[in-house]
């Protein structure tokens, strides 16, 4: 596993800064989202009203009116759909490949989340639909442009990170046996960095967020702190003035070890330092009395050497 090339990573860091820098005070602090009965208390049984009750639970994290009109729909797949399969979330058409139908359409009156029946086998691919779909309301509600990555950027922004990371690389039930499955358009590596961007900026440390994440979603989440780790001026950027990192204002940094992050820290503090201005002692009655003294005498010579001649 490998972090995401520079491109994609610049791509990330870019559309993360401009969410925070335009829209950074409606957003606020955002807690980050668990898959915990702490955030999830309510039963759920795989029904209609089990699913509504769901939907209304996450929007309630996000960043949006609750009287934002939000209703649901549930696709079920033809018997007959093309590819073929069991229509479970790791077979048929685009399965594994994170190529997933847009979740949310625009009515006159508001908005209808549409959530695919082979969803509800799996709570991991299931949550990450659902928290895309909120990052998609996130940024039809801010006039923002709205596609499959960065409606998911917008929802790691919004707090829900681990359940997309989660949803990023799932174990699931098909025709062939269990297989991998991703329910996401953004790998599980460009997710994680992400996620390491929320909790460097949330500051809580990233124990919080390791504790619910799958085994490989851990070991993406490792790779991205590492490389948030040796930039923490990009991190202070991200918190103090996003806007100029959306505007392209990049100098990633490579991922160095524990010395060599320490060392890249004192370097940067050495540069950045400002050397105090020297300030001059308060001048004594005395003290200004031999500078006046001093100015006088300077006055006479000047007007000596300035005598016509004769």
């Amino acid at each position: 596993m490998e972090l995401p090339d520079s491109e994609a990573l610049a791509w990330i860091v870019k559309t993360f800064a401009h969410l925070r820098a335009a829209h950074g005070q409606a957003i606020g602090r955002p807690a980050l989202v668990q898959p915990t009965g702490e955030f999830f208390p309510d039963a759920f049984e795989a029904d209609g009203a089990s699913l509504d009750r769901l939907l209304r639970r996450v929007l309630a994290y996000a960043p949006i009116s609750g009287e934002l009109h939000v209703e649901l729909g549930v696709l079920v797949p033809d018997e007959g759909h093309t590819g073929g399969g069991c229509g479970s979330a790791a077979c048929g058409p685009g399965a594994g490949t994170g190529s997933t139908p847009a979740t949310v359409h625009e009515l006159d009156d508001g908005y209808r989340v549409v959530v695919s029946a082979t969803d509800l086998g799996n709570p991991d691919v299931l949550a990450t639909s659902l928290a895309r779909a909120a990052g998609s309301l996130v940024l039809h509600e801010a006039g923002e442009p709205v596609g499959a990555q960065e409606s998911e950027i917008a929802a790691v922004v919004c707090g829900f990170g681990v359940l997309l990371a989660n949803g990023a690389s799932v174990w699931a039930k098909s025709c062939g046996g269990l297989r991998v499955a991703q329910a996401t358009v953004l790998s599980v590596e460009e997710l994680g960095v992400a996620l390491a961007l929320f909790v460097a900026l949330d500051g809580q440390g990233p124990a919080k967020a390791r504790k619910h994440l799958g085994t490989t979603q851990r070991e993406a989440f490792g790779l991205a702190w590492d490389w948030v780790e040796s930039n923490p001026l990009l991190v202070e950027s991200l918190r103090d003035e996003p806007a100029r990192l959306a505007s392209g204002a990049l100098d990633l940094e490579p991922v160095r070890g524990v010395i060599g992050q320490w060392l890249h820290k004192r370097k940067l503090e050495k540069a950045m330092r400002v050397r105090p201005s020297p300030v001059e002692p308060p001048m004594t009655p005395a003290m200004a009395e031999q500078r006046r003294r001093r100015l006088e005498r300077m006055e006479e010579v000047s007007s000596l050497l300035d005598l016509p001649d004769s």
